[in-house]
């Protein structure tokens, strides 16, 4: 059971009134008068014994035999700090040339009471006066002890030390420059320990890309998939008089007709509405996984001078996009996800009358082309160097050393402190909601689309080419059709790596013009 040791003053002065009262007039008070008296110590002394309940340690470990001394100061304390340089653990136990905890300009104030509301800083802490003369407020700060056998005196051993308090409110930042690239000499260098990104929300701008051009030369489309880093796809046409024909489109490896069809720059809203965990022994990067990304449409028809929307390919000249494909025929055939479509070059698979005219065309996307439905599963690493600000409203956290795993007490059922030196935060940490300063580069999924976009051409209708268009494909004329392709049936994987983010600009916590005293 938990037992309670409060040292009350009052207890000081009853064992001291008998010789006190003739010099100092007190009186003395009986034992039901100090029954009836009530008071506040101002430390306290609480002890969970191994077998007890609430040991979640030994609930984690049923072998365990681990109690916790805890030395508390029942007191709010307030506090304004600054350290150029945190390292704790390194070298030792957890191995040479890194450390269990490093980072460089460390600073603690008070909550910050208000966020950037626009522009490249959106969402970053602002103060009304001035960072420095805040105080974070720290609710009954304690000291911890983990013993293990503390009823034998001959094994009694201590595995681990804590400081903590009930609740802190105030603001953390770690680093002095919210910068655009790593930083070897600010910010956090490696972590271990425990937090939860509460669920997030924010944007991200894409940069403009183009598809269809990348990959080997004569490399096969993937129905449903991507094929390595190739980017062509297959579909089906109706020709009319001239029959039915697959097509493959050829990378510009193979053929200069391929310049590929632009994609424009996007703003894309994103969210997770879960909590991220992120836990571990000397990290460098949070990984968040899940988060969910949905693209209504996107424009193909950008390079034209009738584009069906001017301001969905960001009011850009259309000579700043491209959209043109080379095209290979092959034989009319059914196939199913999974399989891959190749060209094969001349052949007889080719528009014919009496004898084959053309094997190959161009195929350029009409007015109103679009992507549609386009849903990405995102997984977000950002190194912990570019995080800055940690707001902490009220929530309880630890800084603890041990020579073996531990789960303190009142720690999440998930945070289990691992050996050497550990911070953790117990509750969810809001970040605000989430923008990046540098355009994402989503060329890595753009394979992964291709493979759609062939099983949606592959599947659905045969594209339609009239008389004229096909007899233009004999005079090497383009054919331009009006696509709407429809992907939301299947999901993309795209990993965003290091964004710079606008709400982790730091705000200096001293006065004047220093950045960091």
């Amino acid at each position: 059971m938990t037992k309670f040791i409060s040292l009350l003053l009052a207890v000081c002065a009853t064992a001291s009134v008998g010789s006190l009262h003739a010099a100092s007039g007190l009186i003395t008070m009986s034992d039901s008068e100090l029954a009836a008296t009530e008071g506040q110590a101002l430390m306290s002394l609480s002890y969970i014994a191994p077998n007890d309940s609430t040991n979640l340690e030994k609930i984690r470990d049923s072998s365990s035999n681990i109690g916790f001394y805890r030395l508390g100061m029942e007191a709010k304390v307030e506090l304004n700090a600054n350290i150029a340089n945190l390292q704790l653990g390194c070298g030792g136990a957890n191995g040479a040339n890194t450390c269990d905890i490093d980072i460089k300009n460390v600073s603690l104030s008070g909550l910050n009471d208000g966020t950037v509301a626009s522009g490249t800083q959106l969402g970053s802490p602002t103060f009304t006066n001035p960072r420095a003369s805040t105080s974070a407020q720290i609710t009954n700060p304690f000291f911890e002890f983990a013993i293990k056998n503390p009823q034998t005196a001959s094994t009694r051993q201590m595995v681990g030390f804590r400081l903590s308090a009930e609740a802190i409110e105030g603001l953390l930042s770690l680093g002095l420059d919210n910068n655009n690239s790593l930083s070897s000499t600010d910010g956090i260098q490696s972590l271990s320990g425990y937090l939860q990104l509460a669920a997030l929300k924010g944007e991200v701008s894409t940069q403009a890309s183009t598809f269809g051009a990348a990959g080997s030369d004569g490399c096969a489309a993937k129905v449903g998939g991507a094929n390595g880093t190739c980017q062509a796809i297959a579909g089906k046409l109706d020709l009319g008089v001239f029959g039915s024909r697959d097509f493959v489109s050829y990378t510009s490896a193979h053929t200069s007709d391929t310049q590929g069809i632009s994609v424009p720059s996007m703003t894309v809203p994103f969210t997770k509405n879960t909590t991220s965990v992120i836990t571990g022994n000397r990290m460098t990067a949070a990984i968040v996984n899940n988060i969910n990304v949905a693209i209504s449409s996107i424009p193909l028809d950008c390079a034209r001078s009738d584009r069906a929307s001017a301001a969905a390919c960001g009011n850009v000249a259309t000579s700043s996009y491209v959209n043109q494909l080379g095209v290979d025929l092959i034989d009319y055939a059914a196939y199913s996800a999974g399989q891959s479509v190749s060209p094969n070059g001349d052949s007889s698979s080719c528009v014919r009358i009496i004898i084959c005219f053309v094997s190959t065309a161009k195929f350029k996307m009409a007015s109103g082309s679009s992507l549609n439905g386009l849903n990405l599963n995102v997984t977000f690493a950002e190194a912990l160097n570019m995080f800055h600000n940690i707001p902490l409203r009220g929530t309880g956290g630890y800084l603890a050393l041990q020579s073996q795993v531990l789960r303190w007490p009142g720690a999440n059922s998930d945070d289990i402190a691992q050996k050497g030196w550990w911070l953790s935060f117990k509750d969810p940490i809001d970040l605000g909601y989430l923008t990046s300063t540098n355009k994402a580069d989503i060329s890595a999924v753009l394979p992964q689309v291709a493979g759609f976009v062939t099983q949606a051409l592959m599947t659905g209708s045969d594209i339609s080419v009239d008389f004229g268009q096909a007899l233009g494909a004999v005079a090497n004329s383009p054919i331009e059709k009006k696509l709407n392709i429809d992907v939301s049936s299947q999901t993309a994987n795209l990993t965003l790596n290091n964004l710079q983010l606008t709400s982790q600009y730091i705000k200096s916590n001293c006065y004047g013009s220093l950045k960091f005293c």
